[in-house]
């Protein structure tokens, strides 16, 4: 069929029976093994208004940029009215992300340049091939559309989407449902789709089945490039990759919470002793037995404080599982950047599958012979690959990489994360520095006034800040950002001067190997120097008469 926009397609008419036959005789068979599907339902002439606006922000272009991403064919019901249309639209703007899209419809219910005429609906103009059920009613189509969806896949994934719909799609659900698909339900896009998302107590037997045996995945985003992330994770079959970013998010989910509790730890402490050297002078003058009291509690209070902060080994904990965070990225992003687009049926890629599950092995061996292992490592519970520092938010975590990309989403991420740290760790520095300082002019102050029983507090406000900026290591890590950083924007740079003819694969590992080895020598020289200043803390918490001695001094 030739449409008025010039776009061309194939058109066959078959039985669910020959699904497998029509697909094969149509050029469809792209790949031993199959191709990934997508099964697009929803609503066609139901959606309008801000449902339709929500449906065309997101459908669309997710699906495209999953198809584009994971090489899936788009499998829909193929007229030219609502979620069908938009698909259409999609492909019609990106022809090469959407190469293959298949309209699967009744025979009895459409029509298209040549076709029968009467009350019917045309086919969208944007599809590359349409496969006609032999029916006349709406819902016909269904057995047909899941059998090509079946032959298209072969033993790839299938994944269905859902946006508004009505009685036809919750056939197509329930269908999909009992073939054990996930299910990616677009929310307030009306229709079926809000029904299954909302679990209403009264609903039928139909959507009950949809509800409490489907893979449901909510679509709540706002953002198109997180939900075609979430389709192109699902579509490829990449199972050991898929369990290393599953352990970094474990680690790194972990590590940033032990983190603001030892920093929490360590300011209460410091606090709590600047605070007792504050009662206990106040309590020289006063004679107050209340006061008293509480100048007897506080030096208790920061002892119990110490005492589960060395106990719980916070600290350690902290450092061990960002080290262990840290060495499962770097193995990720070698393991997408050894030869891109090699087939997964090819031998070496079980092989690179089995390396980074040893090296996944090693990291987590190393982990748990460290204090790491002391407390618990809940299992990470969120969207796969976690969302970063800016530069990776549209990275589906699976796709193998080629040099731009790899520069983008690791390099470009990690210079994301060291300028945001050293902005942090720069001002926090300045306020701790300030904060001394004052209390030392403070304390200047107060000598000259002959008020010198004060100047014990202003010195142990001085001594807290300027432990505590020695507690964070923030001077040694900003330098050792910007070094890192340097040496990184260096690298790409070095890169980036090539010629095309240049930028071979040789040149790009040599890339990788040097971007690596940079994070790499950061993450080592980072964690020394967090285990001496971690046992500098507590051989001074340890070494203390009183908790609040070395302040008072």
């Amino acid at each position: 069929m030739r449409f008025g926009t010039g776009n061309q397609a194939l058109l066959g008419q078959v039985e669910p029976a020959g699904a497998a036959d029509i697909v094969a005789r149509m050029g469809l068979v792209l790949a031993e093994g199959g191709r990934p599907v997508i099964v697009v339902s929803g609503g066609a002439d139901g959606l309008a208004g801000a449902e339709l606006e929500r449906a065309s922000a997101m459908t669309g272009p997710a699906v495209a940029s999953a198809a584009e991403v994971t090489g899936a064919v788009v499998v829909d019901g193929g007229t030219s009215a609502g979620v069908m249309r938009l698909i259409g639209q999609a492909r019609a703007r990106q022809p090469r992300a959407l190469p293959v899209l298949v309209g699967v419809a009744p025979a009895g219910r459409v029509t298209y340049p040549g076709g029968p005429d009467g009350d019917r609906v045309q086919l969208e103009e944007n599809h590359s091939h349409f496969v006609l059920a032999d029916g006349s009613e709406w819902g016909d189509e269904t057995r047909l559309m899941m059998a090509v969806a079946e032959s298209l896949a072969g033993n790839r994934p299938v994944v269905m989407m859902i946006a508004g719909g009505g009685d036809v799609a919750r056939s197509e659900a329930r269908e999909a449902v009992r073939r054990g698909w996930p299910v990616f339900v677009v929310a307030e896009t009306g229709g079926l789709a809000d029904s299954v998302l909302q679990r209403r107590p009264d609903m039928d037997a139909d959507l009950r089945e949809i509800v409490t045996a489907a893979d449901l995945r909510p679509v709540t985003a706002t953002d198109p490039g997180m939900f075609a992330r979430q389709l192109a994770w699902e579509l490829q079959e990449e199972p050991v990759l898929k369990d290393a970013w599953a352990k970094f998010a474990t680690y790194d989910q972990l590590a940033v919470r032990l983190r603001r509790m030892f920093t929490r730890f360590q300011a209460a402490i410091l606090v709590l002793g600047v605070l007792a050297t504050l009662l206990a002078l106040i309590d020289n003058r006063v004679k107050d037995s209340a006061l008293h009291w509480a100048v007897v509690v506080v030096p208790i209070l920061v002892s119990v404080l110490i005492a589960i902060a060395s106990r719980r080994a916070v600290g350690q904990r902290w450092v061990m599982l960002r080290a262990a965070a840290e060495s499962v990225k770097a193995a990720i992003y070698r393991y997408r950047t050894l030869e891109p687009g090699l087939a997964r049926d090819d031998p070496e890629h079980a092989v690179r599958q089995r390396h980074l599950a040893s090296q996944l092995q090693v990291i987590e061996n190393k982990l748990m012979q460290t204090e790491a292992s002391s407390g618990p490592v809940f299992p990470y519970h969120g969207p796969l690959p976690p969302e970063m520092y800016g530069a990776s938010r549209d990275d589906d975590g699976l796709s193998p990489l080629r040099a731009d990309r790899y520069l983008e989403i690791r390099v470009g991420d990690q210079l994301t994360y060291f300028h945001q740290r050293i902005r942090g760790l720069n001002t926090r520095r300045n306020v701790l520095q300030f904060l001394a300082i004052a209390s030392g002019a403070t304390g200047a102050i107060l000598a000259a006034a002959h008020l010198e029983v004060w100047v014990g507090l202003t010195a142990g406000g001085s001594a807290a800040a300027l432990a505590y900026l020695g507690y964070l290591q923030v001077d040694n890590t900003i330098v050792t950002y910007n070094q890192t950083a340097s040496r990184l924007e260096a690298l790409r740079r070095n890169w980036r001067a090539l010629s095309p003819a240049q930028q071979s694969a040789a040149e790009f590992q040599h890339l990788v190997t040097g971007c690596e080895a940079a994070s790499a020598s950061e993450l080592s020289g980072w964690v020394q120097q967090m285990n001496d200043a971690l046992h500098d803390i507590r051989h001074d918490q340890a070494g203390r008469d009183g908790p609040d001695d070395k302040l008072a001094s």
